[in-house]
């Protein structure tokens, strides 16, 4: 029998705004594997409703081979708890991500194949986990700010690797800068004249 470890982190989301979202709209498969900030998708394969992909990590540039599932409506719990999402993984260190809410917290549930979970995989859950964190708090509230960045992460970030989005964040940043400078010496122009 093989032996699993399991850490449960917090979210900090609200839980009757995160229980309120659907899920399964949200978040696709697809979508989860592009939302990790270092793996490039070389190729993926649908086999027996389980989305099997080939990665690049950014970081390490090592290549690794993932097998995800995601369940929008898992059964729920005993006690106090409502599961909001499991994500299943085949073939990686870690087996599964139960997303759900306890009370008055929303948590997240790593199991890890084996007795202690590798640090590079753990770091890549963390940072995952992360980023489909803040990926949900777009969708916990409808503000003018969250509908354009939802805009811009649907249509845009998620459709490019991470040096295309880094490079994209770079030149962003310039131009902000750029436009400020501009606008300071306008209006010192201006003022000082």
């Amino acid at each position: 029998m093989q032996t699993e470890i399991e850490h449960i982190l917090d979210l900090k989301l609200e839980p009757t705004a995160v229980a309120g979202l659907d899920i399964g709209r949200i978040l696709t498969e697809n979508k989860l594997v592009h939302l990790h900030p270092h793996w490039f998708v070389e190729a993926e394969e649908r086999r027996d409703g389980i989305l099997f992909v080939e990665l690049r990590d950014y970081e390490t540039d090592r290549i690794f081979s993932l097998g995800l599932q995601c369940n929008a409506s898992p059964p729920h719990n005993e006690n106090d708890t409502k599961n909001i999402m499991q994500i299943r993984l085949v073939d990686y260190g870690a087996t599964e991500l139960l997303f759900f809410t306890d009370n008055d917290k929303t948590r997240v549930r790593v199991r890890y194949a084996g007795q202690q979970a590798e640090e590079e995989v753990e770091q890549d859950v963390l940072l995952w986990i992360r980023a489909v964190q803040e990926y949900l708090r777009l969708y916990t509230s409808t503000t003018p700010y969250t509908f354009i960045f939802r805009i811009i992460m649907n249509k845009m970030m998620l459709q490019m690797n991470p040096s295309q989005r880094n490079i994209t964040i770079m030149i962003t940043k310039i131009t902000i800068i750029e436009l400020l400078v501009i606008l300071i010496l306008v209006v010192g122009y201006v003022y000082f004249s």
